[in-house]
């Protein structure tokens, strides 16, 4: 931590000679989430009206204005680009506190594959995008959200439910578009970020931005986060880098090249031993805390990642009312996973494993209007080359898949209802799938969406669990919004079918209720998102309803009801030169079912011959403040009650701490 320390002065120290804060920023979406019926989606160029306005008042006759592309995706939830500016983040992860319909099995160790589930679907069934390139590890169908680089994030949208399964070539649930800064830098830009928390908790991050020419855009990102050694085996460091170019080479067309490199080393401990402490004191709840005499459940395990991504777009207005891109990209991943590599635990067998994938793809898209017809078209194809060090294991797999929506605008977008669907090549089995939406304009501040979906899930290269699985999604959504409040109401229903497949998972293991085959999987539930504001008083509210119980048991998969609470007083200060916002973080969560991490395969079993986990409650204090509208200064301290409690047994989560940090940006 002392090399952050002396970093980031160092940088600090140089801003004082620099000249005011940029005109042209990133795109500012409001200060609160909100659910909206019309987004900058998959395969969007995000760029700020306000600076490309400012870059065409300013240029010679021959300037290039960059393209942007949007479509029409209605009642997807957004958050925006300030409310992310103004999250204490650690990761990804935590950028979903406010977003319906969500709920993340937290391990609280830093680094660790943190489950994210929306609309009650988890790993497997949850895909990640960037810029509509698809991030998930192809074999698994998992995203560790660790890996991704936050601070390159302008936006970030959810897909609604009956919708997700049309984008990449895994057909999913649940859809998450990670949409990247793209603003115009007239100066070369500069921004620097340190964070530091509690346990040698630290982050640090480097961001230059410039306008090499009329045409040339260029920009770069550099970004560390560690931990220390608290519990025994739960160190973490990662490193991350990515370069953009931006080539604007008319007003009808511009190109994109993007590589970005990630390395992580992470210890995997499996949380406390709880039956070794059970078997030596007579309450081991109390002991689950204590970082110098908690045994952990095992002392040498660690996996490796590495991984290189590239990239590159092409973006044009062949005709009026019509947008395409042609993108192709390689990804690059090398897992390597030890568990006691040199025999150290007698009790532990010695696991060696190195994984390498290699991803060659290419998505080709078209966006048209039509009288009051709009029709996309959309086709991706991929080439997997897969290899597996301990199993001799090789996958070699060539995908492709086409999806298409048809939306018509009906009585000047008061009405807009859409059929889409999609096909899925992959070792020449066909997947098909289908399905309609409608949005609904009731008055001038309300709308409704209702969809429906059935599809065929493509059988993952690496899964132990079914060969076949289908689904149907619906969901129903409310917006309202008003002068100081605004509601957003979502009901989703969705069920997951396995067709009498067999478990090739032994039973005995206790993780599986005792039946011979997967029973089909019904979940229901409810999202609220409630903003509302009385002078200076912000309240936000995000609470989400659910009911998934695994097979006979009876045992809740996801907590019923998981709560998300916040108030805080924002207001300009001191001749407009700080912009605060402080108040108080308050989350619920109610009990669930006993669940066990698999690391190697990133994947969450259940074990309903234990007790479940108890429901917890914590309360946490922020303050984030904007200096002239270039320095942003974190703090929060978190977990003011000092409550124990874990969400995963038996991973204690953090305790009373404070964490803070600052956001410095500046042009050279």
């Amino acid at each position: 931590m002392k090399l952050f320390v002396l970093i980031f002065f160092f940088f600090a120290v140089q801003t004082f000679s620099m000249s005011d804060s940029l005109t042209a920023k990133g795109r500012s979406t409001g200060d609160s989430l909100v659910a909206v019926d019309s987004l900058k989606i998959k395969s969007t160029t995000v760029v700020d009206s306000a600076a490309v306005d400012s870059l065409a008042m300013q240029a010679v006759k021959d300037t290039i204005i960059p393209l942007t592309f949007s479509a029409e995706l209605p009642f997807s939830s957004i958050i925006g680009h300030e409310e992310i500016r103004r999250m204490n983040l650690r990761y990804a992860g935590d950028l979903f506190s406010l977003v319906p319909v969500s709920y993340k099995r937290s391990l609280g160790f830093s680094g660790l594959p943190e489950e994210m589930n929306f609309y009650g679907a988890g790993f497997g069934n949850v895909s990640y995008f960037e810029n509509g390139i698809l991030l998930n590890d192809r074999t698994r169908n998992v995203y560790d959200l660790n890996l991704y680089q936050t601070e390159d994030v302008d936006s970030i949208e959810l897909v609604p439910s009956p919708r997700a399964f049309l984008h990449g070539v895994k057909n999913n649930l649940a859809a998450v578009n990670f949409i990247t800064k793209d603003f115009i830098a007239m100066p070369p830009y500069t921004r620097l970020k340190y964070i530091e928390s509690p346990f040698g908790e630290g982050y640090v991050d480097a961001q230059f931005n410039s306008l090499f020419s009329k045409k040339y855009l260029f920009s770069f990102d550099v970004s560390n986060r560690k931990m220390d050694q608290g519990f025994y085996n739960s160190d973490f460091s990662l490193w991350q880098a990515k370069v953009k170019l931006k080539y604007l080479y008319s007003n009808s067309l511009n190109f994109f090249l993007n590589y970005n490199f990630v390395k992580m080393d992470i210890g995997l401990n499996g949380g406390i031993n709880y039956d070794s402490l059970a078997t030596i004191i007579t309450s081991p709840e109390k002991y689950l805390y204590d970082i110098l005499t908690s045994p952990v459940v095992i002392r040498e395990r660690y996996q490796k990642v590495k991984q290189h991504n590239f990239s590159a777009r092409m973006l044009a207005h062949l005709y009026e009312e019509s947008t395409s891109e042609l993108s192709f990209y390689y990804r690059f991943n090398l897992d390597e996973y030890r568990q006691n590599e040199f025999g150290k635990q007698s009790n532990l067998p010695v696991f060696i494993s190195d994984r390498k994938t290699k991803v060659l793809g290419g998505i080709i898209s078209h966006q048209t209007n039509y009288s009051i017809f709009n029709l996309s078209l959309k086709g991706n194809y991929e080439h997997l080359d897969y290899f597996e060090r301990f199993t001799g294991k090789e996958i070699i797999n060539n995908q492709f898949a086409v999806d298409g929506i048809l939306a018509s605008d009906i009585g000047n977008k008061n009405l807009i209802p859409s059929v889409f669907g999609k096909i899925i090549l992959s070792k020449e089995t066909k997947y098909y799938g289908t399905g309609a939406d409608v949005s609904f304009l009731l008055s001038e501040n309300s709308s409704l969406y209702s969809g429906i979906s059935y599809f065929e899930k493509v059988k993952d290269d690496d899964s132990i669990l079914f060969t076949s699985q289908t689904i149907f999604a619906a969901e129903l959504g409310y917006k309202r919004t008003a002068k100081n409040s605004c509601i957003t109401f979502n009901l989703f229903y969705n069920k997951s079918g396995y067709g009498n497949t067999p478990i090739t998972n032994p039973t005995s293991t206790g993780f599986y209720p005792l039946y011979s085959f997967l029973p089909d999987e019904e979940t229901y539930g409810a999202g609220l998102t409630f903003n509302y504001t009385y002078w200076k008083i912000h309240a936000l509210t995000n609470s989400t309803f659910s009911s998934k119980k695994i097979g006979s048991s009876n045992k809740p998969y996801l907590p019923n009801i998981t709560l998300n609470w916040k108030v805080e007083y924002r207001d300009t200060l001191f001749n407009s030169s700080l912009r605060l916002r402080t108040g108080f973080e308050a989350k619920y969560s109610g009990r669930q079912a006993h669940a066990q991490y698999d690391f190697y395969e990133t994947q969450v079993f259940y074990n309903t011959t234990k007790p479940l986990v108890p429901a917890w409650f914590t309360l946490d204090f922020y303050l984030s403040g904007e200096i002239q509208k270039s320095a942003v200064v974190y703090f929060s301290w978190e977990n003011l009650f000092g409550n124990n409690y874990y969400v995963t047994p038996y991973f204690p989560m953090p305790w009373r701490g404070i964490r803070f940090g600052i956001s410095w940006e500046f042009s050279n």
